[in-house]
Formats: C-alpha cells, structure tokens, sequence
C-alpha cells in the first residue's frame, strides 16, 4: 500500500505536469492564433517629412499614442498631445522632445469622458492654432467601471467612441482649413465580438461583459470612420486601423493575475509598442492615402471588415444617433 505522503507527492507531481502541460498547450494556441491573425509585423516605410504641419494625438503621454507622437515630432511637425494626467504628459513631452531632437511639442489637458472638457479643449485649441493637419484619436480604454453619463451613454463607450466623434466634429473646420488634412481613428479587431450590435447599445448600461462593452464602442467607430469619410470636405480624409495585440496601459484595470498573464503573451507572441504603432502611423504619413477614406487597415495595408462593420445603412443610423445625444445638427 502507498503511504500517504507517498500519495501525496505523487498527486503534486501529477498537478506539476498537468500545469506544465497546460501552460506548454496555452502558448502553442497563443502562438497559433498569432500566426493566424496577426502574420505579418506591418512597418511604415514611408520618408514623409512634415514640417510646417500641425499633429494632434490623444492619448499621447503612453503606449501607441507616445510613439505616434515621437515618429511625427521626429518627422519636423509641431506635435500636440491630448490626454488627462497632467504629470505624466509633461514627462511625455519631454521623452518626445528628447527622442526626436523636437522642442515644438506641448501637451493640453482632455478627458475624454467629459463633454464639457472636450468643447473646452477644442475652443481653446481651435484659438490658438491656426491649423490642424492630422488628427489622431488614439486615446482609449479597454476596462472601466460601468456608468451611464448624463447623455446616456455608458462610460467606455463614452471615452472609446463618442468622446473622439465630439472632438473630431468639433475640429473639422480646422481640419477643412488646412486641407489636404487627416483623421485617423485607432480601434481594434476586437470590434469582431460586437457582431450582434443593434443600434440602442450606443447607450446600453452593461452591467457585466466588459469585452462586449469595448467591442461594441469599437465597431462603432468603424462604422463612424465609414460614415464620416462621405461628409467630410473635400481635402479631409478618415481611416481607421487595428494596431495589433499589445500591451500597454488599455489593460491597467485588470487585475495582477490577468495582466500578468497578458504581459507574459504580449512579449512571447505579440507586437511590441512600436510596432503597434506602425499602422497609425503610415495612416498619418502615406502620400499613397492622400485621396483613401473610410478604410480599415491591419499591418499598413487595407483590409475587409465582417458584414456589419460594412453596413453602410447601419453607420448612417450610428452617426445619427450620436449626433442626437450630443445635441449636435443632424444634417
């Protein structure tokens, strides 16, 4: 008969390898999915300089935003960043101004999730620059408490998808002034889950399901992207893109066990933040773009979304809507 510490080692050693096992099997799954969605690490090849050229990126004080940021400050343009932690930022302005040998970059206060906050960004920044070259609505969140605003519209969605459609609208006459101009909106084949979206989940309060919360604000800014490029003047262009599976801080609110998990993945399979960032980038940049709008491009090149996200009747409905609960002319 086996003793019980005999029993006992034998179980630990069986849960060992069956741990062993199932991280080995986890990884390989990982690194099939990558080879499968992700097969090739887009760079931006382009030499486009841009001086004289004004670059607005929110969310430009970390991750994809910063190095947005330090590639079009590099490239000679004046470089705004846009996001809500004032000590961060400032330490953001001076690693851009370090890394590109570019003092023309400043930072200005945005919360996204405040509608009073976006008007008064735009007025103050529509004021004081005379023009306004490239848009980026990089900023975003990819968990956050559930909460509806007073325009009835849950947080994340708010911060993901309405936040940047006010800023955008509010700065399209700069934007037309400075034509040939670009609007580049950074959202993510996550969008894939919302796929059972219908219109009244722009203001559903999800009380659980974070990842359908983040897909569905994702897909609509895809469909907006497809909606804006047939209303904007002639000169001004839209795209969006799907940066790839990085870490940065959209994971910040998970908790230790999952962000580590995510780390571990990101730097085994996934794309580092610069190259999350080459998508945006080129989309900034590329004189092959000058005329393209209301694309979806994965890897610097452009790709085909699933039925809905090309469903131009619902992106009417989307952007109507939204126009709606920001109180904002409809036609």
């Amino acid at each position: 008969m086996w003793s019980f510490w005999s029993l006992l080692v034998v179980t630990i050693l069986f849960l060992l390898k069956f741990c062993a096992y199932s991280f080995l099997l986890l990884l390989a799954l990982a690194v099939v999915y990558r080879l499968w969605a992700e097969p090739i690490k887009g760079v931006c090849k382009c030499t486009t300089k841009l001086y004289g050229k004004v670059a607005l990126v929110t969310g430009g004080n970390a991750g994809i935003g910063l190095e947005t940021a330090k590639n079009l400050a590099k490239r000679g343009a004046k470089v705004v960043i846009a996001s809500r932690n004032d000590m961060k930022s400032q330490e953001a302005v001076e690693i851009i101004k370090r890394a590109s040998g570019n003092d023309n970059v400043e930072y200005r206060q945005l919360n996204l999730a405040k509608q009073d906050s976006i008007v008064e960004f735009a007025d103050k920044f529509n004021k004081d620059f005379h023009r306004l070259d490239i848009l980026v609505n990089n900023a975003g969140v990819g968990v956050v408490k559930t909460a509806n605003l007073d325009n009835g519209v849950d947080l994340l969605m708010q911060i993901n998808y309405v936040g940047p459609f006010l800023l955008t609208y509010l700065l399209l006459e700069k934007l037309a002034a400075s034509a040939p101009s670009r609007i580049v909106n950074v959202s993510s084949n996550g969008y894939i889950v919302g796929f059972k979206f219908k219109l009244e989940d722009i203001t559903k309060c999800w009380k659980t399901h974070n990842f359908f919360r983040y897909a569905n604000a994702k897909l609509c800014e895809i469909l907006w992207t497809r909606e804006l490029a047939k209303r904007l003047p002639q000169g001004v262009t839209v795209n969006c893109l799907h940066p790839g599976i990085i870490m940065t801080n959209i994971f910040n609110h998970l908790n230790l066990f999952m962000k580590t998990v995510i780390k571990v993945l990101a730097f085994l399979v996934f794309k580092n933040i610069t190259e999350g960032a080459q998508t945006t980038i080129h989309l900034c940049v590329s004189p092959n773009l000058e005329h393209s709008s209301g694309g979806y491009y994965v890897d610097c090149k452009k790709v085909k979304c699933i039925k809905i996200a090309e469903n131009d009747e619902l992106a009417r409905q989307v952007c109507e809507r939204t126009l709606e609960l920001l109180k904002l002319p409809t036609k």
